[in-house]
């Protein structure tokens, strides 16, 4: 074989080595489903986004546990014009699953096309169109802010207060050398038929079911917990009859 077509067949090799490697490339899945390959860019901006983010102010009242809670248009006030400034936009969508599920999905886009994205499942009381839509309000405001790290005004974290209380209640049983005893700080769930009761109560009132979840901070009527089942069908019914002007 002359040095020629040796040279030749070297170079065919080559040739098919990068053609290989460019295919192989294409194929790399995603280090991250929730993200694009490069976040450097969007990270740098929303840092600085964050930077300049005023607290959404608590412009709606939660009769369900008498407090005031910040809405969706409140968060993205506080945020979109800093988001906007750094080349930063967010994005929310339903996408109807093929096995029935609904999943909101909220992105985080970047001017360089880099985004990062949340997803999470819609769980209405009912399947109707108001108890949707009332799970679909709550959960768009909670991903976005959760999404962005926008914060909302002081009355609007009911939550952290009992939070707080917990942690300043094990702080005192280390000092005291008390035993830690995990039974005594897990979260147990209604019941089938508590949860059955609930949503017979709310069944028509999907704007009180939407104070019921945004006040115990869960997604479904499923998740709430147990020790606060009957104070809050008490207050459901004290709404309802004050809604409906009975005594």
């Amino acid at each position: 074989m002359e040095i020629k077509e040796m040279l030749e067949i070297q170079s065919q090799f080559k040739e098919l080595k990068l053609a290989i490697e460019e295919v192989l490339k294409s194929k790399i899945v995603q280090p991250e489903a929730n993200r694009s390959v490069e976040i450097k860019d969007l990270a740098t901006s929303l840092a600085k986004a964050q930077s300049e983010f005023e607290n959404a102010e608590t412009n709606k009242s939660n009769p369900y546990f008498k407090s005031a809670y910040a809405d969706l248009s409140s968060i993205v006030s506080a945020a979109r014009p800093s988001l906007t400034k750094n080349g930063l936009s967010v994005t929310q969508q339903i996408i109807h699953q093929d096995d029935g599920q609904l999943i909101l999905y909220t992105t985080l886009w970047h001017v360089s096309g880099q985004w990062i994205q949340s997803k999470l499942r819609i769980v209405p009381v009912k399947n109707d169109v108001q108890s949707v839509s009332s799970a679909v309000t709550y959960q768009k405001r909670m991903c976005y802010a959760a999404l962005i790290g926008v914060t909302v005004g002081d009355n609007d974290d009911d939550g952290e207060a009992a939070v707080a209380t917990t942690r300043d209640t094990f702080a005192k049983g280390v000092a005291l050398n008390t035993k830690y005893n995990p039974k005594e700080n897990t979260i147990e769930v209604i019941t089938v038929e508590q949860r059955q009761e609930a949503e017979y109560e709310l069944a028509e009132y999907p704007d009180i079911c939407e104070m019921v979840l945004d006040g115990l901070k869960i997604q479904s009527l499923a998740d709430m917990p147990k020790a606060k089942f009957q104070v809050s069908m008490n207050r459901i019914r004290a709404i309802k009859n004050e809604r409906n002007g009975n005594k």
